[in-house]
Order: structure tokens, then sequence, then C-alpha cells
């Protein structure tokens, strides 16, 4: 879906052409929900060299515990956690590695940026409420024009669930920031995965893994935080942090395999690595050829049309312009069991008609009376517009063509209902 590459600091990028980079979690806050995550300040400095002995490039601290349902700290507290632990590494981060201030005030965040700037520490700020919770947050990263990381949110942190609601509510903060000025290059982008809300129950969190694809449509990089996450302890039926390792790594496979560029992981490890490794191998590479200074790739098929259509606007195409062509980018492949002949030959012909088609039975054209009274399979090949336009050709023919397109609309609808694509069960397709 576009060639994802950025340079955010000289030397250091992200994105298809580069390694997976590993973001590891120093956890400054006992208040955590994985408790065993929590750093002390005598175990800081050996934590970080683990982390960098094992591959981390990115070091992500944060003071404050995002789950919703932790204990409440000042900015104040907050601020003296952050304080102690930058004196306390300032001579020990590497000039390669980039430090990630995890916190969602702008008090903390130019305290981490001044200090950073000072020490000559690339660093980045990661904020979760995308500037809800402090909106002057947004002013600070404008100012010192550092990258940010921005997690989807509309008004608190993780508070949108399907995957609509989160391109939505990314787009508008992309679009915030580059009302301001800012150079949205910078940006990285975090879908969000965890229970943030009561109403984010583990399914939403399951479709953001398997329609990462859709997010590339911003042309920025994706990380994926789901380190030991609530979902897989509903999917693991395990209440216990410390027993969701195995299920976060094959998380994680899926997250790099699906194109994660970024992995934010409490466990920065020799188990992590092979995972990420494995999971990249596996990954396809850009197909693309290039000659005098021009360049062709080829994407993948679009399946969400809010990201299709997002997609056009990073190439200048009008929002009214995107709306008309985002739902012509969508392929669907349909597949209709026992239809009579006459039915299918219809079909055939009203897809035609759009710029779709349909394989039937070789029999299908035969004009034969007694055909009519067979039954065949057939498949439907056309965009979602193509069969938009023929549900509503199809509603009120006979043949049973109503049935039909009320059939095909149905299915449609129910390939974007969450509860029922990633349910443990298979109730839901039945109904």
């Amino acid at each position: 879906m576009g060639i994802i590459n950025f340079e955010l600091f000289p030397g250091y990028s992200i994105g298809d052409f580069n390694p997976v980079r590993i973001m590891g979690v120093i956890n400054l806050s006992p208040e955590s929900f994985h408790k065993n995550s929590f750093v002390p300040n005598e175990e800081l400095i050996k934590k970080i060299k683990d982390f960098l002995d094992n591959g981390a490039t990115i070091i992500d601290i944060g003071a404050r515990s995002t789950a919703p349902w932790s204990e409440e700290i000042s900015v104040a507290e907050e601020k003296d956690r952050i304080l102690n632990a930058l004196n306390l590494l300032v001579n020990h981060i590497p000039k390669d590695i980039i430090l990630s201030i995890d916190t969602q005030y702008a008090e903390i965040a130019e305290l981490g940026l001044g200090f950073a700037k000072k020490n000559n520490i690339r660093t980045i700020i990661n904020d979760i409420s995308s500037f809800h919770t402090d909106p002057r947050m947004m002013d600070v990263i404008c100012e010192y024009g550092c990258p940010v990381v921005i997690m989807a949110t509309e008004n608190k942190p993780g508070d949108r669930k399907s995957i609509d609601e989160i391109l939505k509510a990314l787009h508008n903060t992309i679009n915030q920031l580059n009302d301001k000025g800012y150079d949205t290059n910078k940006v990285i982008i975090d879908p969000g995965i965890g229970k943030w809300v009561s109403e984010r129950t583990y399914e939403y969190d399951l479709a953001i893994l398997d329609s990462i694809q859709n997010f590339r449509c911003f042309r920025n990089p994706i990380l994926i935080g789901l380190s030991r996450k609530s979902f897989l302890g509903s999917v693991l039926d395990e209440s216990d942090t410390n027993k969701r390792e195995i299920g976060s790594l094959a998380a994680t496979s899926i997250a790099v395999y699906n194109g994660a560029h970024i992995i934010r992981t409490h466990d920065v490890d020799q188990k992590i690595n092979q995972t990420i490794l494995v999971a990249m191998s596996i990954r396809k590479k850009p197909v693309i050829s290039n000659a005098n200074g021009q360049i062709c790739e080829i994407i993948d098929p679009f399946t969400n049309a809010r990201s299709a259509d997002y997609f056009l606007q990073t190439f200048g195409v009008l929002p009214g312009g995107s709306k008309i062509m985002n739902r012509k980018m969508i392929n669907k492949l349909i597949v209709l069991h026992n239809i009579t002949a006459p039915a299918a030959l219809i079909l055939k012909q009203e897809l035609l008609s759009r710029g779709g088609d349909v394989a039937t039975h070789s029999q299908v054209i035969s004009t034969e009376w007694k055909k009519n009274d067979e039954i065949f399979d057939v498949v439907l090949m056309g965009t979602i517009s193509q069969f938009n336009s023929l549900i509503k050709k199809l509603k009120n023919q006979h043949l049973k063509l109503d049935i039909i397109a009320s059939l095909i609309e149905n299915t449609l609808k129910k390939e974007n209902q969450t509860k029922i694509q990633y349910s443990k069960t298979f109730e839901g397709y039945n109904k």
C-alpha cells in the first residue's frame, strides 16, 4: 500500500527497507498492569544494557501507568520519576540509540526534549492520547519538531474500537498536525491495542492484528504494542500477565508478518529477536522497478474503503474524489451456492454490464429447458461499487433474485462485524 520508509534521524530509518525496530519498555511505574515490568532506579542501567545487547534500538521510558484502572499519580510525581531516570541513564545511552518519552503531558515532554537537546540524545515523544489529554502537547511537538508516536484516540486514550473508527481518529490527528505546519513524515502511528475502555473487547484487538495492512494508508511507520496485554488473557484464558509470554510472541509474529515496523515490548531477548526475524523473512518485500528517477510499484489490494480513501488523499486527491474512487479499489470474490441457471445468467449479464464478471459451470450456458430446474455454484467478481449497484438492481426482481440480493448484502455486512469474524465460536456464521 505504498512504500513506507522514513529517516527519523540521520542514519536511522524506519520502514519497509529496514529491519523491524524493537522498542524496549522501561517502566518506572509500580502501578503498571504487568508488575514484573517495573524497573526501580537501582536496576535501570542494567535493564537498559540488557535491552541494547538484545537488539533494542529504541528505549521507551514511561513513569505513569496508562492502564485505565491504575492508580493516578500527579504530573509532579511523573516529572520526578522521569528526571531521576534521565539523570541516571544519560551516560549510558549510545548516540545511535533513540530515546522515547512515554507521556501525555506537555510539561513532561518539554522536560525530556530539553534534556535530550542539552545532552545530544535523539528523542521522540510517545503520546497515547494523541494530544487529547493535554492539548498543549501538540504545540510542544511542533516547537521541537521531534518525531511523535500517536495512538488512535477521539476523547480519551484508546477509545476507538472498529478499524474504521481507528483510521478516522488517526487521520484527524495527522491532519491537525499538518495544519500546524508539522512535518507529518515524522509521525509514527499506533492503532492502540489494549482494553483502554470497557467496550474494547478482545475481538477488536484481534481485528487490528489481522488488519495492520489497512493502517499503511497513511504511509507512516506502524508501531504495535501488544506485550502481555488483556486480549491475550482473553484468548488464552490466562489472567496472570507473567504467563502470557508465548502468546505475546505468537501475536508479535502476526504483527510483523502483517506489516508492523516497530514492536514495543516489555521483553527484549533472544526469543523476541528470533520471532521477529522469522516473521520478517516470510513477509514479502515491496515489488518495485525504477528508471530515470521514476518508480513503478505494485501494492496489495485494499480491503477497507476508508483506508483506500485516506490513501488516495496522501497523493493529493481531494476528499470528494477519494470518496468516489475508494470503493472501486476494493475487489471481492463471492461464491453463491445452489443458484438456478437463469439466475446465474442474469447475474453474469448484470455484473458484466458493470465491469465485473461471473464464473459459472459450462452447462449454465445451455438453453435447454431442463436446466431451469438444476442448481449450480457460481463465482462473482467485482468491486464494492459494482456489487452495491448489483444489489440495488436485483431487489424487487423475480426468479428469487431479490433473495440473492439480500444474501449478498447481508454477507458483505457480516464481513465487517468484528464480534463475528473474531469470535471464539462459529455461532455467528449460522445467523
